[in-house]
């Protein structure tokens, strides 16, 4: 079963938000704001997009419009409209209101207001939770421990498999849908969805990919493999400044089709694509691990994923070996026993660890 959780800070702020938003909008709709406190509601919305976005969600919950606030000086459904169009910049919203910072917004309400108030934060925090935090643009976290593998469902609809020790932190704003793949190894399905892309990061690495299936392996020592199962996808690295805009990445940007995968390491030739086959690379998808004359070392090392005794070998010419098959995950006993098949080789074992080394001849 996935490890489903949203940091501590990002709840605490949704809490938050949520708390005040359900509060300004009861005394809007109270009609008990005077012209400071019009001036003070446009500021608070003015400092965060999030504040927009979460007023927005409790109006919606309320299913009212949100009222206009005394005499601002821009009208509310106007600087809202114009906010929910450029939620990614915050110049535009200053030329809006004028005005110093948020001042507290805690609202003095007759007694059934704050019972209101608290109905319509539940609420949105139910909002919240069912749609990933894509309304109100607050980051999700999804996690799996050792020897544990998830299946995630999208608000947008593509999906997010994650193997093995894996992470992924997902943020939506109005220009695009931002998966951040902070360790591990995840398949990513996509979802089409005009007007707004799916962009991938991970280690200084930059991934964009529309209507596909591709798999995103980060590993220890800054090495990322990216893999193409279906579709194509655009490679890049850095922040380009073409990313600040909506649309699709420019044609001089790598491409990488379906059944091929590209490795960035930094040495020269990297992010070369080369053809793979697809079963060894997304076996770990079955619970398998399927290698076709790969190096004994990295074969354990896949093992060592998921598996709670690690095999450990030491000897560098044991570790080159090629050697090729197909394993449950899970089943570290089979490969041991494949290990005692091959020659020269001793697997002594001992509590917390398998030791395999290479016999070599007495003189």
């Amino acid at each position: 079963m996935g490890v489903k959780t949203v940091t501590p800070s990002d709840e605490d702020i949704r809490a938050a938000i949520a708390s005040q938003a359900s509060e300004w909008f009861i005394a809007n709709q109270a009609g008990s704001l005077t012209e400071a406190d019009s001036a003070a509601f446009l500021a608070w919305l003015k400092s965060s997009p999030l504040h927009v976005r979460e007023y927005l969600g409790v109006a919606r919950i309320a299913h009212h419009l949100p009222a206009v606030v005394g005499k601002p000086q821009v009208p509310l459904e106007a600087f809202l409209a114009q906010a929910q169009h450029d939620d990614d910049n915050l110049a535009p919203l200053r030329t809006l209101a004028r005005g110093g910072s948020p001042p507290n917004t805690r609202r003095r309400v007759p007694w059934a207001l704050p019972v209101a108030a608290s109905l319509l934060m539940l609420a949105a925090g139910l909002l919240w939770w069912a749609r990933d935090g894509q309304l109100f643009g607050i980051p999700k976290t999804y996690r799996t421990a050792h020897g544990e593998q998830s299946l995630e469902r999208l608000p947008d609809g593509s999906m997010l498999r994650l193997d093995t020790d894996s992470e992924a932190t997902v943020r939506y704003s109005a220009k695009e849908r931002l998966v951040e793949i902070n360790r591990g190894q995840v398949l990513l399905e996509v979802a089409h969805e005009a007007g707004r892309r799916f962009r991938i990061t991970t280690d200084g690495v930059g991934v964009v990919a529309v209507g596909t299936r591709f798999d995103v392996y980060r590993k220890k020592r800054g090495i990322v493999e990216i893999t193409v199962a279906q579709g194509e996808i655009a490679v890049f690295t850095g922040h380009p400044s073409w990313l600040d805009a909506r649309g699709d990445p420019p044609s001089e940007v790598r491409r990488v089709k379906a059944g091929y995968q590209v490795r960035i390491d930094g040495s020269p030739g990297s992010a070369q694509p080369v053809l793979v086959n697809l079963n060894e690379v997304l076996g770990w998808v079955q619970h398998k691990i399927v290698f076709e004359r790969r190096p004994l070392g990295e074969v354990a090392a896949e093992f060592n994923r998921y598996g709670n005794v690690p095999v450990e070998i030491e000897d560098e010419e044991l570790r080159t070996l090629p050697v090729s098959g197909l394993f449950d995950a899970s089943d570290t006993e089979s490969f041991v026993a494949f290990l005692k098949t091959l020659p020269s080789v001793r697997v002594d074992r001992a509590p917390g660890r398998i030791h395999v080394e290479k016999v070599r001849p007495t003189t």
